[in-house]
């Protein structure tokens, strides 16, 4: 919890054990992609599919620590005439990022060492994106940091945030209370840590962290963020949970509003989980803010809430808006063709990515429309070609199999609005960052892609 030793604390803390633990040779060999940071995301959830990134775009990485979210952006932004300001208070932590832009070859990045409360002072100027990923419940005052980083937002401009989940973490909390007991006062942290190690592997199996260790595995274990990963989960000095209702509350503090949660949608959809008529009714008499809320509690898994604010609310893009283009994104980038060749209608489609299966009851109509999920043929051209392709096809029937198909697949993060003729142009090339090293180039795995009987 907090306290008046907090700042120095957090600080020390990223100094002797800078996280996520990375190695900046394996930027040789890896690009890490990150949901949030991808700029076709950022596009749909923030500027309504309409930004164009070539020239005088702003973002700002506040608490960058080694840098994912930063290089990330730094890479898709290579070519463009665009600003990305990196500012952290820990020296070691910029090290790491440095050398890992060093490795990529990265030119278009400022560094600045300072606090999210230096803002003011260090006058960076207004952005158009601030990405802040796993800072603010870490600050003694998360309404401040975020106050702070709101004065720096421009008129039309987003962040991308990420703050713990309160439910899902319920085992982290109770770990950190039975070690706040178990641990002798006034000892280091490397001792902490050993000691920590020591006890995890005496828990009984009634232990909840025990129980739920699974989840927290790389986060500790030597093959995923080590000793930094177990410190900043078992023994931050400031630590801080939200549910959804903690969310609306903290973003309206800062005059901001919730435009979007780009990872794990569904989670925050309670038709997602349920089936059942009867029950269905009783959350579409609800609003928005309480079906996410009341969803989070229905699933209980959300350990990380990661969401876009903004100071407008009309900030996302929308299937009414006729001049937007479909693009299949992610694993699913450039698979669209692919994909309607394998559609039979009459025939129930499976597609799993990842961890997401997606059943799809397929039609023409469905078959045309993912042959069109490129990126660049807007939805009115859309309509016009599959009623063409098929003139019983009336456009309501149309638009209400795209809605279906869209909602399901955008919630997976699969499947994204662009304005028409934007992508490769105003947007970074794809097909280009699939090439890079570390780049995925793999797409979908065939095996993923079946037809059911």
């Amino acid at each position: 919890m907090p306290g008046n030793d907090v700042p120095t604390a957090v600080r020390e803390q990223y100094e002797e054990l800078p996280y996520p633990l990375r190695d900046p040779r394996d930027e040789e060999r890896r690009l890490i992609h990150t949901i949030g940071s991808n700029l076709v995301v950022v596009n749909h959830f923030c500027f309504k599919g309409r930004m164009d990134f070539r020239t005088g775009f702003r973002c700002l990485v506040a608490g960058g620590g080694t840098g994912d979210g930063l290089i990330y952006l730094a890479e898709q932004l290579r070519d463009f005439d665009a600003e990305i300001i990196y500012l952290d208070m820990s020296v070691a932590s910029r090290r790491v990022a440095e050398e890992r832009a060093r490795v990529r070859g990265l030119s278009n990045i400022t560094w600045v060492t300072g606090a999210i409360e230096d803002m003011q002072k260090l006058d960076l100027g207004e952005f158009d994106l601030i990405h802040c990923t796993g800072v603010l419940h870490h600050l003694e005052s998360t309404e401040n940091g975020l106050q702070d980083l709101a004065a720096a937002l421009n008129e039309h401009g987003s962040m991308l945030l990420m703050l713990y989940g309160k439910y899902a973490r319920r085992p982290v909390y109770d770990m950190q209370a039975l070690l706040r007991a178990y641990l002798p006062e006034g000892i280091g942290r490397r001792e902490k840590i050993e000691k920590v190690r020591q006890l995890i592997d005496c828990l009984p199996e009634t232990n909840w962290f025990r129980r739920d260790l699974a989840n927290w595995g790389h986060e500790i274990s030597p093959g995923g963020n080590g000793d930094p990963g177990l410190y900043d989960l078992l023994l931050h000095a400031c630590d801080q949970a939200f549910d959804v209702p903690g969310l609306y509350a903290l973003a309206g503090s800062a005059g901001l509003h919730i435009q979007g949660f780009p990872v794990g949608s569904e989670r925050y959809n309670p038709f997602s989980a349920i089936q059942d008529e009867a029950v269905r009714e009783q959350f579409e008499r609800m609003d928005l803010p309480m079906q996410q809320a009341t969803a989070e509690l229905l699933h209980c898994d959300i350990s990380r809430h990661e969401f876009y604010v903004g100071r407008g609310t009309d900030s996302v893009a929308s299937l009414d808006d006729e001049d937007n283009a479909l693009l299949m994104f992610w694993k699913m980038y450039g698979k669209h063709r692919q994909l309607a060749d394998a559609m039979l209608p009459g025939k129930v489609f499976t597609l799993q990515v990842d961890h997401h299966q997606i059943r799809i009851n397929c039609s023409e109509i469905l078959k045309h429309l993912f042959a069109c999920m490129d990126g660049q043929i807007p939805l009115h051209e859309m309509y016009e070609r599959v009623h063409q392709a098929l003139p019983m096809a009336s456009r309501e029937a149309i638009r209400a199999e795209l809605k279906g198909i869209y909602t399901v697949m955008h919630e997976r993060g699969l499947l994204y609005l662009v304005m028409a003729g934007n992508l490769a142009t105003g947007l970074p090339d794809y097909d280009r960052l699939n090439q890079v090293p570390g780049g995925d180039s793999a797409g979908v795995d065939p095996n993923t892609l079946k037809i059911d009987p």
